[in-house]
């Protein structure tokens, strides 16, 4: 009887000691539910595309840097690829004129009497931006609206009745011209469940293009301010 009564406190004892430490432990981890586990996905699948377009990144990276080593090994003319790459960074940053193949596009305020909502009747400066995404998303190479050009730093604002755009107010209709494959950035705007498919299917808004072989896109003119901003070499000096 003795040793029955020992053997049942000792493992009582044993099953309380594994039972704080169970929950001593459980202190240290999550459990997971089905939104745990879906929010880790989505996490870990934003990484892996993070990855990738760090991957493309080194990838371009490299090419330029072989480029350099073999037009030097080649003795050829450094300058003329400096130049080269002044010219496509110009491009990109909207401080030379283009011209090229692409689509205009006439946007302007629904003109028939809806009886509904003004403001599901006018072009917004939300409309505007969604287009002008889409088009880069595209593969639009340069964008200008009624002759102002897009850049980076271009703000696209409603002030009223008018819409700022670097800084001027423009009011509708709104000619937006883009220089790219045109089939492509046609097909961004008038594609069925498109951005501009549906503003104009759905809110009467004008959403008109007109492909072209010959776009004219003027330069950025105004001055950008750059206040904060260091170039790495001068930082590094």
């Amino acid at each position: 009887m003795r040793n029955k009564i020992f053997i049942f406190f000792i493992s009582l004892l044993i099953g309380l000691t594994i039972m704080l430490q169970i929950n001593n432990d459980a202190k240290f981890f999550t459990f997971a539910n089905v939104h745990t586990v879906s929010k880790i996905s989505n996490q870990l699948e934003s990484s892996k595309e993070d990855i990738k377009d760090l991957e493309k990144l080194i990838e371009t990276r490299r090419n330029k840097l072989y480029e350099y080593k073999e037009t030097i090994k080649n003795d050829e003319d450094i300058i003329a690829l400096l130049k080269k790459e002044i010219y496509k960074t110009k491009v990109k940053a909207g401080f030379t004129d283009l011209r090229g193949e692409g689509i205009l596009i006439r946007m302007n305020d629904n003109q028939e009497d809806t009886g509904n909502n003004i403001n599901f009747d006018i072009v917004h400066d939300v409309d505007l931006s969604v287009i002008v995404n889409d088009l880069i998303n595209a593969g639009a190479e340069g964008i200008s609206i009624n002759g102002r050009r897009v850049v980076s730093t271009s703000e696209i604002v409603c002030v009223g009745p008018l819409i700022n755009i670097n800084g001027e107010g423009i009011a509708a209709p709104f000619v937006i011209k883009a220089i790219g494959n045109k089939e492509m950035l046609a097909a961004a705007i008038n594609a069925p469940n498109t951005y501009g498919y549906k503003i104009k299917n759905y809110y009467g808004i004008e959403v008109t293009t007109l492909e072209s072989e010959y776009i004219l896109i003027p330069k950025y003119n105004d001055d950008l301010d750059i206040n904060v901003a260091i170039p790495i070499s001068e930082e590094g000096e």
